[in-house]
């Protein structure tokens, strides 16, 4: 694919990558590294969090979450430009993550594969999954999407119908028992000038910290997703093992679960599919730890939580449109998972947007 640097403002290295470059350089013998690891100002470099695994292994992020990424409520997406040369390490996160290959190449390790990836894929890596990122070279732009999950099942889901694959993909990483470790799209040459545009916009809206901004960012996220299942759909390839495209019977079971849960009973699961109850209860508990009931009552929480700050529902509705009989079976139910009340809840996520 033709490279557009005209398209590239942020081809010049940083600091922090032109410091990565130096000790990529450094490494290519061991007299050189030695030398420039002992020139090394060690209070700068834990000031600039530097990863340096020759210097300070114990500061590596081997498990990121939430925290270290959304500590302003205010955010549900976060972007960044991955520095070049940074060394690679092995590391995984509880969030989904959404690496868009702006112009150049890399290369990670997603589990035990190794892949290259090229200028205009879009690459979706599950939660819990290791995996490195190695850029090293001046020319390549790579952006870093990182998504909370729960934002991400309900920013996607529309577009998940008719799409079996994807739906399994989305919904592991919901359920935290993730079988497809990744998801891929090639843009076409002909998409490819758009794929950049639209990549620049997300960006750019990302150096914003107003009160609309989180919106935008969720807006142009989800819009660029949509161009990708338009223009390559048919490009899409996973970790997914070709033998094996039937969908397992956990996955419809755990699907079903999430697409009735206000009504949803385990002999109903058993009716709809022909399974025993006995196996439908067996399949629920190896699948998420969880007895079908205690499951049956996350998932609404889960769904509860999302309605309390993303809509105007009342409590009662909410109850309601969750399967509860009445508000009060509903606000202990919330209490019990969540540790406070629907109005409480409601209140502190509100008035951190």
């Amino acid at each position: 694919m033709k490279k557009h640097q005209s398209m590239n403002p942020m081809i010049i290295l940083n600091k922090d990558e032109q410091f990565y470059k130096e000790l990529y350089n450094a490494k290519k013998s061991s007299s050189s590294l030695k030398t420039f690891l002992a020139s090394i100002d060690k209070e700068d470099v834990l000031k600039r969090h530097l990863i340096i695994p020759d210097l300070f292994p114990e500061f590596i992020p081997y498990e990121m979450t939430d925290n270290d990424y959304f500590q302003d409520k205010n955010r549900n997406v976060f972007i960044t430009k991955h520095n070049r040369y940074t060394p690679a390490f092995i590391h995984k996160h509880d969030f989904f993550e959404i690496i868009a290959v702006f112009s150049g190449s890399c290369v990670q390790n997603i589990g035990l594969e190794r892949k290259q990836f090229k200028e205009g894929d879009f690459i979706f890596i599950a939660p819990g999954i290791f995996h490195t990122m190695e850029v090293f070279d001046d020319s390549s732009i790579i952006f870093n999407i990182l998504l909370k999950k729960e934002t991400f099942y309900f920013m996607f889901a529309p577009m998940m119908k008719g799409h079996d694959l994807l739906s399994e993909f989305f919904s592991e990483g919901m359920y935290e028992s993730q079988q497809i470790k990744y998801v891929i799209f090639h843009t076409k040459q002909e998409d490819f000038i758009a794929y950049q545009q639209r990549m620049m916009n997300l960006y750019k809206e990302q150096l914003y910290h107003d009160d609309y901004s989180d919106q935008i960012l969720i807006g142009l996220l989800t819009s660029q997703f949509a161009y990708i299942m338009r223009e390559g759909a048919e490009t899409m390839e996973s970790s997914y093992s070709s033998h094996n495209e039937k969908k397992h019977d956990d996955f419809k079971v755990m699907s079903y679960i999430q697409e009735h849960v206000a009504d949803v009973t385990l002999e109903g699961i058993a009716d709809h599919f022909g399974f025993s109850t006995a196996y439908c209860s067996r399949l629920i508990k190896s699948h998420t730890g969880q007895g079908f009931s205690d499951w049956k009552r996350i998932i609404r929480i889960r769904n509860a939580q999302y309605m309390l700050v993303n809509t105007q529902m009342s409590v009662r509705e909410i109850g309601n449109s969750l399967g509860y009989e009445n508000p009060e079976t509903f606000i202990r139910a919330f209490k019990k998972q969540t540790h406070t009340t629907p109005a409480k809840y409601r209140k502190e996520n509100i008035s951190n947007q």
